[in-house]
């Protein structure tokens, strides 16, 4: 099995294994296959110890194991990780997780995270559906930076923007289309971050007010 470009983990269980400390760093090892003995050189550890929590980690899917054979008496035998990435979907914080129906203020930095929030929920489910039939998710991903000069703007470009996409979204919804499919669209801004890589940041995006 290839390794996915992404697994989004909506489960408890699969999340608290991931997120242990020891089994964290060897997901991060686990970039290229390595076997137990690498692994417990390269961490300092007993082999039966790493041993433990790969089979953990196996359990929970987020590694498998590669078999190359016998060496004696012993199976010649690597791990790598299932997937390139991994994100935890806020739905692993059960009651306590973001809902866009508990934020009034649709301005708000809390409701923008819980629309985004609410569409990692929802792709971790279409994605788990879409490997089982063999398929992918069709999706639609818009992005761009954008300088604005003055506060003001900023709001007449909100203002075109919601007018732009409520004259698409009447232009091409149809709710009683029989073999229609129904796609969840937003959009979103929030000031620019700087670079992790250490680049300088490009304006002042970040003392903005956000309206």
């Amino acid at each position: 099995m290839g390794a996915r470009p992404l697994d989004i983990i909506d489960d408890p269980a699969r999340a608290r294994a991931a997120l242990q400390p020891i089994r964290l760093r060897l997901l991060h090892l686990l970039e290229q296959p390595q076997s137990a003995p690498q692994l417990a050189k390269a961490m300092g550890m007993p082999r039966q110890r790493v041993l433990y929590h790969l089979r953990t980690l196996e359990a929970q899917q987020l590694v498998e194991a590669r078999d190359h054979g016998s060496v004696g008496r012993r199976i010649d035998r690597s791990y790598v990780r299932t997937a390139t990435s991994y994100a935890i979907a806020p739905k692993t914080l059960g009651g306590v997780a973001v809902d866009s129906r508990t934020v009034a203020d649709a301005f708000s930095s809390a409701y923008l995270s819980a629309v985004a929030a609410r569409a990692l929920n929802d792709l971790a489910a279409l994605g788990r559906a879409a490997a089982e039939r063999g398929k992918r998710v069709p999706t639609l991903t818009l992005e761009t930076d954008v300088r604005f000069a003055t506060p003001a703007d900023q709001r007449r470009f909100a203002d075109e923007l919601t007018t732009a996409l409520a004259t698409l979204a009447a232009k091409y919804h149809h709710p009683d289309a029989p073999q229609g499919r129904t796609f969840r669209v937003f959009a979103c801004g929030y000031p620019a971050v700087p670079s992790p890589s250490g680049e300088p940041e490009r304006g002042r995006e970040a003392d903005m007010e956000t309206t």
